[in-house]
Formats: C-alpha cells, structure tokens, sequence
C-alpha cells in the first residue's frame, strides 16, 4: 500500500490529536501562565467575532447596494383571476415550488401576495441570467 503525502499528514495530524487529548492541562500548559493563555484565547476568539461582524455587514451593504441598482418592480395592477391563471401555470414551472399548495383555498389576498412574490422571483432570475 502506497503512502500518498496528503495520507502521511492526516495521520501525523491524528496522531498528534490523540495526544494532546491524552496529555494532562499541566503537561499541555508547562512554562506558561493558564490565566494568561485563557485571556489571549478570549482576545483571539472577540477578534474573530468582531471581523465575522464586520464581514456579515459587509455583505449586507453589497446585497443592499446591489438591490437598489436593480430596477423596482413596476406596480402592476393585476386582477385575482389573472394571478390565479398565473399560479396554475407557475405549478408546472420548475423554477417554483408550488405543487403542495392548493391554490383554491388560498384568499385572494394570499393570492395576490404570492403572485407579486413569484414575479418578484422571476424578475431577480431573470436579472441573473443575463
């Protein structure tokens, strides 16, 4: 059986786990302060946190800008019966998961909220695909 590299590293990592798990605090703590280490752990761990934050709202405002650039939905008024017809042919669109509504006991306003949803759908696709 031949050793490749990547093997020979997972096992020099195993091995070296199953020690350290195996080592007393002492023997892992030798020579160095344990409130010391605990408080640059807890540094290291805010740190991290705080650029995670920073991260994650990052994102939020390119989300946010991305959206603004993309152009608003036109408030198209559409009558209940036309949202229905569309919902019936959405069913057997791939790109919609409706197959477990019944579209029949749906209110006419859960009818209209879900079809300004689809389009709203549809249109954000549609922007990606170009």
């Amino acid at each position: 059986m031949m050793i490749t590299p990547k093997n020979e590293f997972k096992t020099f990592i195993d091995t070296l786990v199953d020690e350290l798990i195996e080592m007393s605090d002492q023997q892992v703590l030798e020579g160095l302060n344990p409130a010391a280490v605990q408080a640059e752990g807890l540094r290291l761990l805010n740190v991290a946190k705080a650029e995670a934050g920073r991260s994650r709202l990052a994102a939020a405002k390119a989300g946010y800008a991305a959206s603004k650039k993309r152009p608003a939905l036109a408030a198209v008024e559409v009558s209940v019966e036309e949202a229905r017809r569309f919902l019936a042919e959405a069913r057997n669109d791939e790109r919609f998961t409706l197959a477990a509504r019944n579209l029949g006991e749906l209110s006419d306003d859960e009818v209209l909220d879900l079809y300004r949803k689809l389009k709203a759908l549809q249109s954000s696709q549609d922007g990606v695909e170009k």
